[in-house]
């Protein structure tokens, strides 16, 4: 489904959404649960794209719902795989994760599949990267958690969840205070979109944001 400046949102993926952005510079944001790539694959193929020609993959952070697929999905693409550094050694498995989290992957084995981990992980910091794409250190949800930013529009992972635009839940998240920081630093920029890892792509309109901001005081 197209989104918006060529961003389409991947129909059907189980887990977070995947996001992938077309144009001068053509990627992926996220992969869902493990057993995902086919359907991503499908979808590429659907409105045209190469899968190989992808110039890569980006996690907004370790969760498994956003990193399930991609270690197929590299295997296939041929491309590189982006993470924070602080998230790389949650993604390979050399740190545990925090809480109830680090349970996930066996708990979701039976309907998911195993988790693959990722080989070779390319370090991102506060940086621009496939053109004007501004990456963004938002911690709180996860220590290295992201967001994707150009020209209004933000791939936010689990900072917000679309719709009525609301934090990422307390129980999920590792620090509270570091994620209300990191949305007062989106909030604080110019919006027009905002897409999320779960519920709708949101228009960034001043009701919903308005409501947000008032959280974060």
């Amino acid at each position: 489904m197209l989104v918006t400046d060529g961003i389409h949102l991947i129909d059907g993926v189980k887990g977070a959404h995947v996001y992938v952005v077309t144009g001068l510079h053509t990627f992926l944001v996220d992969s869902g649960m493990p057993g995902q790539e086919d359907r991503i694959l499908k979808y590429l193929n659907s409105i045209g794209l190469d899968p190989t020609a992808t110039e890569g993959i980006i996690l907004t952070h370790y969760d498994i719902d956003h990193v399930g697929s991609a270690a197929k999905l590299q295997k296939t693409m041929k491309c590189p795989l982006y993470a924070h550094s602080l998230e790389i050694p949650f993604i390979n498995g050399q740190l545990k994760r925090h809480g109830i989290k680090r349970w996930l992957p066996l708990l979701t084995r039976p309907i998911y599949g195993k988790l693959t981990i990722p080989e070779n992980i390319c370090s991102l910091k506060d940086q621009k990267l496939f053109g004007e794409w501004e990456i963004i250190p938002t911690p709180g949800h996860t220590p290295g958690h992201i967001v994707l930013y150009r020209n209004g529009v933000a791939i936010v992972g689990d900072l917000f969840q679309g719709g009525e635009l609301r934090l990422a839940p307390k129980f999920f998240t590792w620090d509270k205070e570091k994620l209300i920081e990191s949305a007062r630093t989106i909030t604080s920029r110019p919006l027009r979109w905002i897409l999320p890892g779960h519920g709708p792509a949101t228009p960034a309109s001043s009701h919903w944001l308005d409501n947000l901001q008032r959280t974060l005081k």
